[in-house]
Parts: structure tokens; sequence; C-alpha cells
């Protein structure tokens, strides 16, 4: 346990990130600093190859943590194949998958109750405003009704009724999207349910499969085992990052953006092709975007 602060209405901020994402990281860790402020906890949870050069992130608010330590069993990074690893019984895992894995490891890593993950090629340009993330005490659930699911959200809707034990079909919503919130709470019982059902360690059951998202797992176990109404959470479809998913679209990117409804982030796709000289540019559109409205 890396962490020990149960306040009401604290957020922990979980980034998990690896080597070729370091600049990335460090935008997204100087942009916390400016608009999140000291109060917030953060975490860098990164494979311990990476740690010495995560290190430098490290300050008063945000810890650098090996995933390694976090993980429920000893998982092997290959040397030779940055994106595979093996598990305790050698059995290949791929990156994407170990990413999934460490996410719902978060209760290892802060006793915090809620947590926000913050992926690295997020950056923040508002101030948070931890009110948005809060209804009554309940924490925002990310939940977007979704029409027409493409044939990897039925995979995963697919996938996250299986290691729930319940009937296959596909959900009416989806809970993918940055700054996803869960409670620490439920996350554990999450856990347990799919190691009572599947009657193997969770990390097995999650982390053998071909593919698997956590945010539709998460969010099918809080509506369809714990219920909605108990979960501690209330079902929110704003999107408070504005995001950039394919390399072409940058100028609508920039024509769409709502500053009306003040985007607490903005999130450029790391796997579109930009390198940091555009990344670069785009964020100070659209800062300057911003800055002429405000």
């Amino acid at each position: 346990m890396f962490s020990s602060s149960k306040t009401n209405n604290q957020l922990a901020l979980m980034i998990c990130s690896y080597g070729p994402d370091f600049d990335r990281c460090s935008r997204l860790c100087s942009s916390i600093d400016a608009f999140a402020g000291k109060h917030v906890r953060q975490f860098l949870v990164v494979p311990n190859r990476d740690r010495k050069l995560f290190s430098p992130l490290r300050s008063e608010s945000r810890e650098v943590v090996s995933a390694q330590d976090v993980l429920p069993a000893r998982f092997f990074h290959l040397p030779l194949f940055k994106k595979w690893w093996l598990d305790h019984t050698l059995w290949p895992v791929r990156g994407w998958i170990m990413q999934q894995l460490t996410k719902l490891s978060a209760d290892a890593v802060t006793d915090c109750e809620h947590i926000v993950f913050v992926d690295s090629d997020i950056e923040f340009i508002t101030p948070l405003q931890i009110g948005r993330f809060f209804q009554n005490g309940a924490l925002r659930l990310h939940r977007k009704p979704m029409t027409n699911p493409d044939d990897m959200h039925c995979q995963w809707h697919r996938g996250a009724a299986e290691l729930l034990g319940l009937d296959v079909e596909v959900g009416d919503f989806d809970y993918i999207g940055p700054l996803a919130t869960w409670r620490r709470s439920n996350l554990i019982k999450l856990k347990e349910h799919i190691q009572e059902g599947t009657q193997r360690p969770w990390f097995e059951s999650v982390g053998r499969r071909l593919t698997v998202s956590e945010y539709t797992l998460y969010g099918v176990f809080v509506e369809r085992i714990l219920g909605l109404p108990n979960s501690g959470h209330f079902a929110n479809a704003d999107d408070l990052c504005h995001c950039l998913w394919f390399g072409d679209e940058a100028n609508s990117f920039l024509k769409d953006f709502n500053y009306e409804r003040s985007p607490q982030a903005v999130l450029l796709q790391s796997n579109i092709g930009l390198d940091d000289k555009e990344v670069n540019l785009l964020m100070r559109l659209v800062r300057n975007q911003l800055a002429a409205v405000s």
C-alpha cells in the first residue's frame, strides 16, 4: 500500500505508462502540476525496467510505482519483446492486456476510495474541478448510450459477461472514455466475484483472454451485479476530455472543440503518428483558443 488517505471526495489520479510514452507522460505531469494542485495524490505506475527513467517525475504529490510491486503475482517482462510478459505460470500475456491487469490492481496502489485513470497522452487544460466527479456523495461513472456497437465493443461486452457469469449479451451502454473513475471498494468486489465464478485467480481469468476491456468489465459489474443505485456511482455521459483519435482529423478536432462545456483535458491518441512538434503545435492552438474565449 502506497497511500493512506480516505478523505471524502478526494481523488487519486492513477497514471499507467511505460518507456516509449515518457515524453507524453512528462507533459501530462506538468499539466497536472499546473491545474490539479499539490493536494491531489498521483500514482505513476510503470514497468520496473522503466522506473529509473520515470523517477524525475516524482514529486511531493506524485509517486512512481513499479507495476511488478502491485500486481498480485509474479509477472516477467520479456527482455527482447517489450510488448510481451509471462505470468507466474509462464503463460504469455500481451502488453495491452498487462495494462488492464495493472489498472485492475489499483487497489494495491492506494487506499483512496475514488480513483481516476489518466492516460499518458492526456494533458489537462483547465483547473481540475473536483465537483464534476461527484453528485450527492456518489462518484461519476462514465456511461454513454451505445448505438450500433462495432465488433470490438461487442467482444468486450461478451467477455465481461463471461467473466462475470452473466448471460452473454451486448449491453445498452459504453463505459469507455478518458478520465474513467472507479470506486476502490467496488474494484475489490469485482475481482472477488470473478474469482468465485471462475474458480481461479482473477488475474489468470482476465489475463489469459485474447481481448478484454477493463472499463467495460467494471461498468457491466456495476450495472448488472451491484446495480447502479447500490454502487456509489451516478451515471454521466459528459465528456470531460476532448479527444483526437485519428491523425487526419486534427482540423475537425480544433474546429469541434466545445469550449463552453469547459473540457478538463485534451487527449491526442499516442499511436496516430503525431511527432512532438505536431503535438506541441496542436496544444498551443488549443490553449490560444481557450484563452481567447475565457
